[in-house]
């Protein structure tokens, strides 16, 4: 009988238990707990005022694989999100959806004639479109784009053009598109080996402002905000005071950075006491 789905997190502790090493009880929570001393694959002992968990090697990982499907749960523990695939999980779990997957495993990217998969041309993105990188051809993708533009909604991505008017700043350079998804380390690994200018395209919100200081910056310090000329006149006529009022404590941690155009935008959401998701440049 196979019990409740186990997570990363908690096979990399089995992994530990399996391996001879003991652990306090309280990070092993009950409805794992209780199985494992069921089974008799896992020991009790008293350590102090407290109890640590001990685990039987060699019977374990039998164990693991008997009620939760386990094959191989070293290689469990370490299906992260950027390195497992349906095929890897059939594999090693014996069920493609032991784990949750995105269904596009990969970066989607708006080529303008300046974007190569190994040697192919991706030649100009027809608008509406993007192409899909999967995550194994990652390293054969080369933009030779001077600037690669980060869009924070994927239909802001599919209709670029109809807000490229409020970047002017943008004329005559020469840019691609890729939307901000899931950047693991394979993207993180792909733009170390970039030598252009990242630039960011977020939602004009606490919660944007805040996913680029701690999601973007810390990976890649040099990159900047794309922000709407006339910026303050736009948060006033198309800014929400709710959606403001609803994030406004994520402004504090955001407001510390560093970074010139993020305290320049913090402090203009502040002044208006508005914000607004980038989706309404659309209209």
């Amino acid at each position: 009988m196979r019990l409740g789905r186990l997570s990363c997190a908690q096979a990399a502790k089995l992994v530990r238990l399996e391996a001879g090493e003991s652990l306090p009880r309280s990070q092993l929570p009950k409805s794992l707990l209780q199985p494992l001393q069921q089974g008799g694959v896992v020991l009790l002992e008293k350590s102090g005022s407290s109890y640590v968990v001990r685990g039987l090697p060699g019977k374990l990982a039998g164990f693991v694989a008997q009620h939760w499907g386990i094959r191989d749960l070293a290689r469990y523990a370490q299906a992260a999100p950027d390195n497992r695939s349906r095929g890897v999980l059939a594999d090693i779990a014996g069920d493609s959806k032991a784990l949750p997957n995105r269904p596009f495993d990969g970066i989607f990217i708006c080529s303008f004639d300046n974007c190569f998969l190994a040697d192919k041309p991706l030649n100009i993105s027809p608008p509406g479109s993007a192409v899909l990188i999967t995550l194994g051809n990652l390293p054969k993708l080369r933009v030779e784009a001077s600037y690669l533009i980060a869009v924070e909604n994927a239909e802001c991505l599919w209709n670029f053009e109809r807000v490229q008017k409020y970047f002017p700043d943008l004329a005559g350079l020469e840019y691609a598109l890729v939307l901000r998804w899931h950047w693991g380390n394979a993207w993180r690994q792909w733009l170390d080996g970039w030598r252009g200018q990242l630039l960011y395209f977020p939602d004009y919100d606490p919660a944007g402002l805040r996913i680029f200081a701690t999601e973007v910056l810390p990976h890649e310090p040099m990159a900047r905000l794309l922000a709407p000329q006339d910026f303050e006149a736009i948060l006033e006529q198309r800014g929400k005071r709710d959606l403001y009022v609803s994030q406004e404590k994520f402004l504090n941690s955001v407001e510390s950075s560093q970074h010139e155009e993020l305290t320049r935008l913090c402090r203009a959401l502040r002044k208006t006491r508005k914000a607004f998701e980038q989706e309404s440049l659309l209209s």
